[in-house]
């Protein structure tokens, strides 16, 4: 399976980058920094660090412990502000063109170079790929359905889940460098 042919061919209003419920983009801060560096913009022309609103904080309290909601929910600060990708009024990414694509494609946050999947370690240590979310009208996730298929790793191909794999680990490793600068980061770009 192709998974990033699929985001290619993705349509254009069930788009991973369109937010219909609030959702958002974490993105690091050294994602922040490449994202700056690549594009030449000031980090408050994509950055947003404002508070979440409190139905999105109950959601990520509430979620399974292995997933990215809990994770974005420990990397709160104590006003529920995040450091996130900033959306445009239709709740579209600012980074998703009017071609329905990255413009920062190369350079994207974590997050996006694995959607619609996630990992989570097992008792045995092993690690396993999961939907990230199993409501998702992506063609990832429904080809999944439509072949009656629970084991995700049965239909990607090698490299595609080593790479998975690999930038999940990343993610949870930089929530411990993130948790320790963001104020810091915060404080010099503003």
């Amino acid at each position: 399976m192709d998974f990033k042919n699929n985001c290619r061919k993705c349509p254009k209003n069930t788009h991973c980058c369109i937010f219909k419920n609030s959702g958002f983009v974490f993105v690091g801060i050294k994602d922040a920094k490449k994202i700056r560096k690549q594009t030449k913009k000031e980090y408050c022309f994509f950055l947003d660090y404002s508070p979440i609103s409190k139905k999105i904080v109950n959601c990520l309290k509430h979620d399974d412990p292995a997933l990215e909601g809990r994770l974005r929910y420990s990397q709160l600060d104590k006003n529920n502000r995040i450091l996130r990708l900033k959306t445009k009024k239709n709740s579209r990414c600012l980074f998703l063109n009017k071609h329905n694509l990255c413009d920062i494609y190369g350079i994207r946050p974590n997050i996006c170079r694995i959607f619609p999947f996630w990992a989570v370690k097992l008792i045995n240590g092993k690690i396993k790929i999961i939907p990230h979310d199993v409501q998702s009208k992506c063609k990832s996730i429904t080809a999944l359905i439509k072949k009656q298929r629970d084991n995700i790793d049965e239909i990607l191909s090698r490299k595609e889940k080593i790479e998975i794999k690999k930038i999940v680990r990343k993610i949870k490793d930089e929530n411990v460098f993130y948790k320790n600068n963001i104020l810091k980061f915060i404080k010099d770009i503003t």
